[in-house]
This record gives C-alpha cells, structure tokens and sequence, in this order.
C-alpha cells in the first residue's frame, strides 16, 4: 500500500472488515508535517510518495475550445453525448500534441458560426496554438470520436473522426498538412458513429480499423420522450441499435469492411467504448465493446476470425446478468500480475466495473472487493483510464463524469447533478483503491459534464497529465503537478516489421521487485485515444533491469538496463535510444 502525507491518505484497512467499515477507514486524513511521513501496513513497503495534485489549465495553455452539441429543443439523441479527445505526436518534435472534436448544429438547423474541430500544437513550453484549419482537419461535421495510427507505415500518425454522419480518415502528409482520404479509403461510414480503434488484427504489418456504432437514426420522425410535462432525451432503447464496422487495410489508403465475414457483425449492440487488448496472451489483438443497455461483447481473435465469448468468459453484463449502460472502458494490468484487466464504466446507478482477469479466458468481477463499487455507483461516467498518477508502478484510475440530461436536477432535486467532478482512485497496491478526488485538486476547480478522457505526459516533465472534453462546455487540461518527483521510465516503440506505430506491442519493464506490463493501444476510454508512449513508474528505483519486448510480428528483443528519468524509443530489432 503507498501511503500520503500532505493530505494523506490512510488504507491500513482490515481485508476482512465489511465495505462500510472499510470505506470508512480509508477516509482522508490531513497531516500538519511536512516531510513525508513513514506509515505502512508491513515492514517491506517503500518510503511514502507524496500524492500530487492536477491543476485546471486549459486557458493558460491556449486551450481556446468549447465544445458545441448543437442543442436546439429538439433533443437529438447524439446531442448529448459527444465529444472525445486524442493525445498524439503529429509532428515528429516528441511533445504530444492535442486533436479535440466538436460537435455542430443538428441536423436542419442553423448556426451563425460553424464549430470545427480543434488542433492544437504542442509548443512545447507547456502551451498550445490551434493550427487545424492550416493542417486541413478543422471538420464542421457533428463530431463524436477520434482514433490516431500510422495506417501507412510512413512514420506520420494519421487521423481518423467519427461523426453523425459520414466519418473523417485524415492522411498526415508529414510537413503540417493533411489530406482527406476518407473517400479513397471507403471508411466514409454514415451512422451514428461513436468510439474508433485502430489494431492489426490479422498481423500482417498494416494497421486494420474498427468503428463502433451507437443506434440508427433514420429521417426526421424522431421519437420524443416525457418525464411528467418535462422533454427529456430519449434512451437508447428508443432507437434501434447498429453494428460497429471492422475494415480491414489493404495497404495504399483503401480499406475493405470485412464486418461479417470476420465474425463480429451484431444485429443490436449500441455501441459506445472500444478497446483492442490480447487479453488472452496469444499474440494477436482481441476486441471489447461496451454496450450501452445491452450486454457488453468480448470478441477473441482466432486468427482467422474473432468468436464473441462475452458471456462466457464473464465480461457481458452485471454478475446478477442484467445488462448495463457501458461507456467508458480501459484495459490495464492493475495488479501487476501479468494479465490485462478490464475496467468499464456505467451510467448512474450501476458502479464501473472492474472485472480481473483470471487467466484461461475468464473475468472475475472485483468491483466490490477493489473499493470502487460504493463511488462510483451515484455517478455517470464516460472517460475510463488507467494511469500511475503518482509514479509508483501500480495503475490508479480516473475517470471524466457527467449526465446526460440537462434537465436532471429540476427532475430528481435531491439526485445527480448535470456537472459533476471527475474522480481519481489510487492503487492501493493490494486490489483496492482508494478515492483520492478531493485531495488530487479534482474538486478545486468547477465540475463539468465531462465525457472522452485523454492521457499524456503533454509537458514531457515525467508524469501523466490528462484532458477532459466537457459537453457543451469548455475542456479541462489537468496538469499533473508532483508525480514525477516518484521516478518513471517512458517507452516509445517503432516497428520495422510490425506496424510503425508499434500498435499491439507488448511492454514488460523489470526493476528490482517490479513487474509492468502494458500493451501500446490504439484508442481507449471514451471517444478517444492516449498518447502511443507507454509511461512506467519506479518509485524510488532508480533503474530498469531490462526491457522485454513481444511485437506483433511475433518477434521478441530484450534491452536493458536503462537508468531512470528516462524518455526512451525502442525500434524493432534494434537497442534503446534516449529521445
């Protein structure tokens, strides 16, 4: 367990204690000394790390965005919930720089100024400029998602955004600009498109992409919704569901939808986060979707085709088998015992789930036991991500929460509300976590209604920053301010073999008593995408035994050691270079 001092947080908590006791226990605790004080629970913890504290910095950043959902009193089911966010390294410098969807007027009605989607380029001095109508990415669609991968192997991360509407598939031709290949490519797509991944799903060195795909919105007969006199949104299952798409790269920008022929067409599903992992250590990518109201899918990658195992193997719905409102989702080993776990996430009442996977293809759902279940059961979240906060080696989990009805707390006064302040819960290193909101800052600055999440180190100063896109709102950049005075150790990898953006690689660090394992993802949380480079905190260790690298070409390569502090490229069948 890691325990906090300057507003420190105690989970000397008896295991076998009830849930209520122990949520008592782990309440916070503020200390009057200002060096770190030695609390522990057995005699071989570390020091304790100091928690660090995000600090709200989207104006000063040059973040100038506001989100535009297009809300004209008709109530437009996709009003409600966009957008997302994308963390990535456009432009070759090493700094991640920030794409942002918006959103537009829906459809038939008009708008003065027409919203575009934002790009902003990291100056890396901690600030950002807006350059997407120079780039050529500043879509006036009705944005809801992003995903980013080199599909064309060229060294350049490429752009795809989803929309109501005919999607986006953005070619970065390297030198600022990007090129619309949307129609070259046939990955047009005109549904109500929701989360986007990139995975080589067949190995074969190019980067395949799927599309989830929310309900089907057909004319202008939309179905209007009543609480009492009040119009509210309709929910989803006012709408028929559609099947997400899977097209597969056929190399020069042209995509094939091999949706059926593959295996993981479905009639209805809703679909609103996506997230690629090899939850089964086979070596090739498997595909978790979560649905919105109807069970959660869990499609295996068989080589040749994906089987959906969802219930089977435990992931599909609530472990009473009722169905849930699946949002967010993130993949992580929490626990650090070398297999990928699964974290998603839920309208309000119903608690994210974290479901630990338990090897042989099963999921054992330790919402309850993990502390994570009392939380955020009142809550209504979409962005889910699993990020060391504080540098110690175990994944703490955030996530971006808001409603979706504007109209909740004239509803229900005593119950949600619209806005709500996001949340961080610290790994305990045992299983549980611990709510750390309050004493993180999250609740120092005014709540949003939050949806996509992104993760990066933006400033490139050693620990994990993140962005929030707030609906109808501006965002939050929260910058992470302490983390890195724990030691850590970030990885980029480039294949050679594999596919560029190292997409599907395998990442395990060793040091000293401390094992991590991460896999590079190409889209998570909610309607977003991270930052490529996987991030490792070591605590107080101040170096990395050995790196241990499976690529999606099959190959493995090991290097190593590598002193701490350390931003580092790892290229296929090569050693590790400092960037």
């Amino acid at each position: 367990m890691n325990y906090y001092n300057a507003q420190q947080i105690s989970n000397c908590a008896d295991k076998n204690e009830s849930n209520s006791a122990s949520l008592l226990r782990r309440l916070l605790r503020i200390s009057l000394v200002a060096t770190p004080l030695l609390l522990g629970c057995s005699d071989d913890e570390e020091p304790a790390l100091t928690l660090p504290r995000f600090s709200e910095v989207a104006a000063e950043s040059g973040i100038e965005f506001r989100h535009f959902n297009g809300a004209a009193g008709a109530y437009h089911y996709p009003e409600t919930h966009g957008s997302g966010a994308a963390f990535a390294d456009f432009n070759g410098d090493s700094f991640p720089d920030l794409y942002v969807v918006n959103s537009a007027a829906s459809h038939g009605v008009l708008t003065a100024h027409l919203p575009t989607n934002a790009l902003f380029v990291n100056q890396t001095d901690g600030t950002f400029i807006d350059r997407a109508a120079e780039a050529g990415v500043a879509d006036t669609s009705f944005g809801m998602g992003v995903g980013v991968g080199d599909i064309d192997n060229d060294g350049h991360a490429d752009l795809y955004v989803t929309n109501w509407g005919a999607n986006r598939l953005y070619r970065n031709l390297g030198n600022g600009h990007f090129a619309d290949v949307t129609e070259q490519s046939g990955t047009g797509d005109p549904r109500v498109s929701t989360s986007t991944a990139f995975a080589d799903i067949d190995l074969d060195s190019d980067l395949d992409l799927y599309v989830a795909n929310d309900v089907r919105i057909v004319g202008d007969d939309l179905p209007e919704c009543y609480r009492g006199l009040i119009q509210i949104y309709c929910g989803p299952g006012a709408y028929p569901g559609d099947s997400g798409s899977l097209f597969r790269n056929d190399g020069d920008f042209r995509f094939t939808d091999i949706t059926d022929s593959i295996g993981v067409w479905t009639e209805e599903g809703r679909q609103l986060g996506v997230g690629f992992a090899d939850y089964d250590d086979d070596g090739d990518p498997d595909l978790y979707i979560a649905n919105d109201h109807e069970p959660n899918f869990l499609f295996r990658n068989d080589g040749y085709r994906f089987a959906e195992v969802g219930v089977s193997s435990g992931v599909a719905t609530s472990p009473d088998g009722a169905p849930e409102a699946g949002m967010g989702t993130d993949w992580s080993d929490y626990d650090r015992d070398g297999r990928l776990d699964l974290g998603v996430c839920n309208f309000q009442w119903e608690p994210c789930r974290l479901l630990h996977n338990a090897g042989a293809g099963q999921f054992a759902d330790h919402t309850a036991q993990s502390g994570l279940g009392g939380p955020t059961y009142q809550t209504l979240t979409f962005g889910t991500d699993f990020i060391d906060v504080n540098n110690d080696g175990y994944p703490d989990l955030f996530l971006a929460n808001g409603h979706v009805e504007p109209n909740i707390e004239i509803l229900d006064s005593a119950g949600p509300r619209y806005a709500q302040h996001d949340q961080l819960f610290l790994n305990n290193r045992d299983g549980t976590f611990t709510d750390a909101t309050a004493a993180s800052g999250l609740t120092a600055f005014t709540a949003g209604v939050g949806r996509g999440s992104a993760a990066a180190d933006y400033d490139n100063d050693g620990d994990v920053d993140l962005f929030v896109s707030n609906n109808n709102q501006r965002p939050h950049l929260l910058r992470n301010d302490g983390g890195n005075r724990a030691n850590w150790i970030s990885v980029e990898v480039e294949g050679t073999r594999s596919n560029r953006s190292g997409i599907g690689t395998r990442v395990t660090v060793f040091s000293a008593d401390l094992r991590q394992v991460a896999e590079v993802r190409g889209g998570s949380s909610y309607l977003s995408h991270n930052d490529l480079r996987l991030h490792f905190g070591l605590g107080r260790r101040t170096e990395v035994d050995r790196i241990l690298i499976r690529w999606p070409s099959g190959e493995s390569q090991t290097v190593g050691p590598v002193p701490a502090r350390r931003f580092v490229r790892i290229v296929e069948g090569e050693s590790w270079t400092p960037l």
